[in-house]
C-alpha cells in the first residue's frame, strides 16, 4: 500500500472515530465531559496535522482542520488559536523551524479571526459559513499567495485558485458535523449523522483522490508523448543532415547540440573509437572550449570503458553507472558540471551514462556521453531508448562518412608509406594467431641503409623508403598485409601461405628491388617464418622471422633466408 493511501485511510478512520466519540460524549452532560473532549480534539488534531496529510498531486491537505474547527466552536478562538500554533510548532514532520513558526502564526491568526467573527454572528449556519469563509481566505492569503509570489509553488494564479476550491470543498464537510455537535443532536438525527460522518467523507475524499491521480497521470502521459514526438523529430532532423555535405566533425557537433538543446541534456560528449583502440573526443555541447580541450587531451582507454560496461549497469543497450558504484574515474577524464541534488532519484555529479554505437560487426566505433538531464532526475528507460534511436542515426552518419573512414585510416597507416603501422601490424597478426589461421611472415630491411643516409642525406633516404614500400605493394597479393615495422624495416603477412611459396614471393620482391632504378641502388635482406610450423604464438613467429633475417645479413645480405 502506498504512503498516500495510508495517510488517507489514517485520516478518515481517525476523523470518524473522533466524531463517533463526539456523538457519545455529546449526549447528556456535555459540559461535564468537556475536558475529555478537549483532549480528544487536541490529540487527533496533532496526529492529523503531523501524519494525516492527504495528497492530491502536488497539493496536500492537512486534516487537522477537521478537529480544530469543532474546537473553535466549542472552546472559542483563544484556546483554538493557541493549540493551532503549538501543533504547528511541535508537529512531528521534517519542517524547518522558520516554516514551523510561520505556519503557527498564520494558523493562530486565521483561527482567532474566524472565532471572533463566529462569536459576533452567533453559532448558527450563517455564522459557521461566514467564519469558515473568513478562515479559508486568511489561510489562502497567508499560505497560498505567499507561496505563489515568493516560493514559486504554482505556475500561475489559476493553480492557486484551483487548490483553494479543492481544499474548501473538502473542508466544508466539517460545517454540518460541527454544527450538529454544537446543537447536541437528538436521538433520531444521531443515526443519520453517524452514517454521514462514517461513509460520506470516506467516499468523497477517496473518489476525489482517485480522480485527481488519474487526471495527473493522464496529463503526465500526454506530456511524455509530446516530448517523445519532439525527440523523434530531432531524430528525423539527423536523417536529413545525412543527405547534406556537412563535414563529419561538424555533423557530430550538430548531433551533440541536438542532444543538448532538444533532448534535454545539459552536457554532451561524443567520442569515436579509432582502429588502434584509442578513444578520441570529437564533439561537445554545453561545455566550454577550454574544458573540452582538457577532456580531449585526457581520454579514457577503450579497455577502461569496456571494463565499466558491465551487465549490472546495463539499461537497454546502454550503461548507466551511478555515483554509488564508486567507479574510480580520474577527475581529468570527466566533466563535473553544476547539479541540484534533491533526493535519491536526482542525477548525481559522478553519475555516468554511456550510449555505445556499434557497427554491423558488433564492434564499438563510438559512444555518446550525455550528462545531467534538465529534469534533474536519473534517466528512465524511455529516455535512454530515445538516445539509442538517435545513436542509430549517428551510426548511419558514421558509416556514410568518407571523412570518418579517412580519420580511421590515418590511425592505422604509416603516413610516409601508406602501409600499416607497427601497432596495426601486431593487431592483424595477433588476430590470425587467435583464429589459428596459417600464414607466413616476411621480415625485411634495406642493406646498409645507414650508409645511404650518411652519404646521400635523409631526404634521399626517405625517397628510398617510399620506393621500397611501392615495390612491396606491387609484389604482394590482395588480402596480404604489408606494414612498416620501423625505420627501414618492413613486414609482410602472407595469409594461407606456406614458407616454400613465401620464399618464391620474397625472392621475386628481392629481385624487383635490386633491379629497380631508385635514386640510389639498394638491396634488401628477407627472413621468413611460418605459423604454426615454426612457432605457436605471436611473439615466437615474429622472433623466428627476425632471426632468419639476421642470418640473411650474416651470410652476405641481398638474400632470402627461411627459418628452420
Amino acid at each position: 500500500m502506498s504512503e498516500k493511501k495510508r495517510f488517507l485511510i489514517f485520516s478518515i478512520i481517525t476523523l470518524n472515530v473522533f466524531y463517533f466519540l463526539i456523538l457519545v460524549l455529546g449526549s447528556g452532560s456535555f459540559l461535564m465531559k468537556s475536558f475529555t473532549l478537549f483532549a480528544i480534539l487536541l490529540i487527533t488534531a496533532y496526529l492529523s496535522h503531523s501524519f494525516g496529510n492527504i495528497k492530491f498531486g502536488k497539493f496536500s491537505i492537512s486534516t487537522g482542520f477537521f478537529f480544530l474547527f469543532p474546537m473553535l466552536i466549542v472552546f472559542g478562538p483563544l484556546i483554538t488559536s493557541s493549540v493551532a500554533y503549538a501543533i504547528s510548532l511541535f508537529q512531528y514532520a521534517k519542517v524547518d523551524i522558520s516554516r514551523r513558526i510561520y505556519g503557527g502564526v498564520q494558523y493562530a491568526i486565521s483561527y482567532a479571526v474566524a472565532g471572533l467573527v463566529l462569536q459576533n454572528l452567533g453559532i448558527n449556519v450563517y455564522g459557521l459559513i461566514v467564519a469558515f469563509t473568513i478562515f479559508k481566505m486568511l489561510n489562502f492569503i497567508f499560505v497560498d499567495l505567499f507561496l505563489y509570489f515568493y516560493l514559486n509553488r504554482y505556475k500561475n494564479f489559476l493553480d492557486a485558485l484551483k487548490y483553494l476550491s479543492l481544499e474548501a470543498g473538502i473542508f466544508t464537510l466539517v460545517i454540518p458535523i460541527a454544527y450538529g455537535l454544537y446543537l447536541n443532536l437528538d436521538d433520531h438525527l444521531e443515526i443519520y449523522f453517524l452514517v454521514y460522518t462514517l461513509l460520506f467523507p470516506l467516499l468523497f475524499v477517496y473518489m476525489l483522490s482517485i480522480e485527481n491521480k488519474s487526471r495527473i497521470e493522464l496529463e503526465e502521459e500526454k506530456a511524455r508523448l509530446s516530448r517523445h514526438v519532439n525527440d523523434l523529430k530531432r531524430v528525423l532532423e539527423v536523417s536529413q543532415l545525412l543527405k547534406s555535405n556537412i563535414s563529419f566533425v561538424d555533423l557530430m557537433m550538430r548531433v551533440a547540440n541536438i542532444i543538448h538543446d532538444d533532448l534535454g541534456w545539459e552536457y554532451v560528449l561524443v567520442s569515436i573509437v579509432k582502429p588502434d583502440d584509442s578513444i578520441e573526443r570529437i564533439a561537445y555541447a554545453g561545455i566550454t572550449e577550454d574544458d573540452f580541450k582538457k577532456l580531449k587531451a585526457n581520454c579514457p582507454t577503450l579497455s577502461f570503458v569496456k571494463n565499466i560496461m558491465r551487465d549490472e549497469f546495463k539499461i537497454s543497450n546502454s550503461y548507466f553507472i551511478p555515483e554509488e558504484a564508486n567507479i574510480n574515474l580520474p577527475d581529468e577524464m570527466t566533466y563535473i558540471g553544476k547539479y541540484d541534488m534533491v533526493d535519491s532519484t536526482s542525477w548525481k555529479d559522478k553519475d555516468l551514462l554511456w550510449v555505445p554505437i556499434y557497427d554491423r560487426s558488433g564492434k564499438m566505433i563510438a559512444y555518446i556521453s550525455p550528462d545531467k538531464p534538465r529534469s534533474g532526475k536519473r534517466p528512465s528507460t524511455e529516455d535512454i531508448t530515445i538516445l539509442e534511436i538517435f545513436a542509430n542515426q549517428v551510426l548511419v552518419a558514421i558509416e556514410n562518412s568518407s571523412e570518418f573512414e579517412t580519420l580511421q585510416e590515418k590511425t592505422i597507416r604509416d603516413p610516409q608509406t601508406g602501409l600499416y603501422n607497427h601497432t596495426e601490424f601486431y593487431k592483424r597478426i595477433d588476430k590470425l594467431v587467435k583464429e589459428k589461421e596459417k600464414f607466413s611472415l616476411l621480415m625485411m630491411d634495406i642493406d646498409d641503409f645507414k650508409f645511404v643516409n650518411d652519404s646521400y642525406g635523409h631526404q634521399t633516404g626517405d625517397t628510398i623508403i617510399e620506393y621500397l614500400a611501392e615495390r612491396i605493394k606491387l609484389s604482394i597479393r590482395h588480402g596480404d598485409i604489408a606494414a612498416r615495422y620501423g625505420g627501414d624495416e618492413f613486414a609482410v603477412i602472407l595469409k594461407g601461405t606456406e614458407k616454400t611459396m613465401a620464399s618464391m614471393i620474397a625472392e621475386r620482391l628481392r629481385l624487383s628491388v635490386a633491379e629497380g632504378n631508385p635514386p640510389v641502388k639498394i638491396t634488401i635482406s628477407i627472413g621468413i617464418s611460418e605459423y604454426p610450423s615454426n612457432a605457436s604464438n605471436l611473439n615466437d613467429v615474429v622472433f623466428a622471422a627476425d632471426q632468419a633475417l639476421y642470418m640473411a645479413k650474416m651470410r652476405g645480405k641481398n638474400q632470402v633466408e627461411i627459418s628452420n
